[in-house]
């Protein structure tokens, strides 16, 4: 997997309680795109969860400004 590349979490405080929405993590990324801990979250559940409404937004908001500006060569 690339550094772009992102993975499902699930919260594993409240997955426990009444289930949760999923998150994503970039790869390389300590955090959630909403801003939730890595440690914090676990392995995603089931596949009709859904998925965080924050971390959509922000994957659309990074995707729209990382696409104005060109890549570095990768040397």
């Amino acid at each position: 997997m690339g550094t772009r590349d992102y993975r499902v979490f699930g919260d594993r405080v409240t997955q426990a309680k009444s289930g949760s929405a999923l998150h994503l993590v970039r790869e390389d990324a300590e955090a959630s795109l909403c801003g939730i801990p890595r440690t914090a979250l676990g392995a995603g559940g089931l596949a009709d969860e859904f998925v965080c409404l924050d971390c959509i937004d922000w994957l659309l908001k990074r995707r729209a400004v990382s696409g104005k500006f060109p890549r570095p060569d990768s040397a």
